[in-house]
Order: structure tokens, then C-alpha cells, then sequence
């Protein structure tokens, strides 16, 4: 896959990025800017085949996409963390699955039989869900800050 580089600017690519953010905007709208900043790029009055003219088209689209997509790829990439390291966090032997308000008493039953050691066992009991799993979480941190140091 061929990388895209439009300007050798960084400056000029960082106010072209902040502009391209805003949903009105889009990336054929900053063509004529992006022909001056890359003329040799975006030549289309020289030997452009078709096939570079559509490589061209879909790679501008990709940045396009990249660009006003990029937070909120940042915050499912946090989000992802943050779920890995749940996984990771071990459930204490004093945990008491009953008082789980939301958490179906078959799950408890569950839970309860098979006491996992961390949540990533738990969620891979057959039936336990994600849901339940993160239920569990948050309540792990609850009763953690009730009980006495």
C-alpha cells in the first residue's frame, strides 16, 4: 500500500487536517489548495493514467476518512485498553456475586459455582456475557471501597 504524502509542509498539513474535520467539508473541496502545495502529485494535466487518477481519488478519500474519523478511532482504541486491562483484573475470593443488582440469579448461580479469578475467566464461561462481565466490574470497585483496610 502506497503512502499518501500531500504537502512537505507539516504546518500546512495540520490547518488542511483541522479544516477537513469539519463535517462540511470535504477533501475535493481542497484539491486546487493541494495541487499548488503538491503539484507533482496532483498533476492531472501530465501522463495521469485512469488507473493512477482512481488510485489518487480513493487514496484522497482515505485520508478524508482518517481524518474526520480520527477521534473517535482514538476513544474505541481507549476504550479497547481499558478493556484489556479489566480483563486482567482479578476478583477477589470475598466477592459476593448475589449482591450484583442487574445480574440474572442464574448468572450468580454461576458465577458463584465456577468462581473465575479474573474477569477475562468470567467471560469465558459459556453464557456469561459481556454485560454481566462488566456488571461484575463495576461492583468489584464498589465492594472494594467498602471494605475495611
Amino acid at each position: 500500500m502506497r503512502k499518501l504524502r500531500l504537502t512537505s509542509s507539516p504546518r500546512a498539513a495540520k490547518r488542511l487536517a483541522q479544516l477537513l474535520k469539519r463535517p462540511e467539508v470535504k477533501i475535493e473541496f481542497l484539491v486546487p489548495i493541494l495541487r499548488e502545495l503538491a503539484p507533482a502529485l496532483l498533476n492531472q494535466n501530465g501522463n495521469s493514467s485512469s488507473s493512477s487518477s482512481a488510485w489518487l481519488r480513493n487514496d484522497l478519500k482515505s485520508v478524508e476518512t482518517e481524518i474526520k474519523y480520527a477521534g473517535y478511532l482514538d476513544q474505541q482504541h481507549k476504550a479497547i485498553e481499558r478493556l484489556k486491562k479489566a480483563e486482567q483484573r482479578t476478583i477477589p475470593t470475598w466477592f459476593d456475586y448475589g449482591t450484583v443488582s442487574g445480574l440474572s440469579r442464574e448468572m450468580q448461580e454461576k458465577l458463584a459455582r465456577v468462581r473465575p479469578r479474573t474477569l477475562a475467566q468470567a467471560s469465558g464461561i459459556p453464557g456469561v456475557t459481556p454485560a454481566a462481565v462488566a456488571l461484575v466490574n463495576v461492583f468489584i470497585e464498589i465492594q472494594a471501597r467498602q471494605q475495611p483496610v
